[in-house]
């Protein structure tokens, strides 16, 4: 599905990793080599979409593969199989970090290149969403950009809860010290606010179980990215 802004055409319903990518990738297009943070954050949303898509479950920090990847999440095979794999070679569910460390750890970016690419191909195939900046580098144009921005900022501050998606999105852009690029400073106490009373908000809802097991998730994903920041 897709809509036409400012002349280019562009797909309307991009995944929780792909809107992640195009509010993060610098004027490069790449991600800094000095800080981790914003890859182990990447990551982290690869995997949290494949959870929430049943693909793959996370038991006490540990991932395992539940259902085969379905071709409209393709652009996560590679990460997928690397789960796949490091089960299969250990004979039981891979730590979460362990996963991280083989992206933020490695002496080359070749894996982290090989998501990438597959993120852009899914975004740019039938699209002109994209600007190449070099050999196997694309930063989105910036229409595209100010849309996914545009949605972030109306869901969050929205009379009624935003979707987990949203959540999720806001609090993988706010680790990684992006989010505060696309809201004022009003919006973003206002949307901590909201959140910090989900969290204290007696009921078990879904949406503050969701809230529950993502941070707990994410806090270990980014801090194993951490550790690689800076070094």
């Amino acid at each position: 599905m897709h809509f036409i802004r400012g002349g280019i055409h562009f797909m309307k319903d991009l995944s929780l990793t792909q809107k992640f990518f195009i509010c993060t990738v610098n004027e490069k297009g790449n991600f800094s080599s000095y800080d981790q943070v914003p890859v182990a954050c990447l990551i982290a949303a690869g995997v949290l979409e494949m959870y929430m898509g049943k693909c793959i479950t996370i038991e006490r920090k540990r991932l395992s593969i539940a259902e085969k990847l379905p071709e409209s999440m393709r652009y996560l095979k590679s990460l997928y199989d690397m789960i796949e794999q490091e089960t299969a070679n250990r004979g039981k569910p891979v730590k979460a970090e362990k996963i991280v460390e083989k992206y933020t750890g490695a002496f080359t970016d070749k894996k982290l290149r090989e998501l990438t690419d597959s993120l852009v191909q899914s975004m740019d195939e039938d699209t002109r969403s994209l600007e190449k900046m070099g050999k196997g580098k694309y930063r989105p144009k910036r229409e595209l950009l100010f849309d996914v921005a545009d949605n972030l900022r109306t869901e969050l501050l929205r009379n009624d809860l935003p979707s987990k998606d949203a959540i999720v999105f806001a609090d993988l852009l706010d680790r990684a010290g992006h989010l505060k690029e696309y809201l004022s400073k009003y919006e973003m106490k206002e949307l901590k606010k909201r959140l910090h009373e989900i969290r204290k908000n007696k009921e078990e809802s879904a949406v503050k179980k969701t809230i529950r097991q993502i941070d707990e998730l994410v806090d270990t994903l980014v801090s194993a990215g951490s550790v690689f920041s800076d070094v």
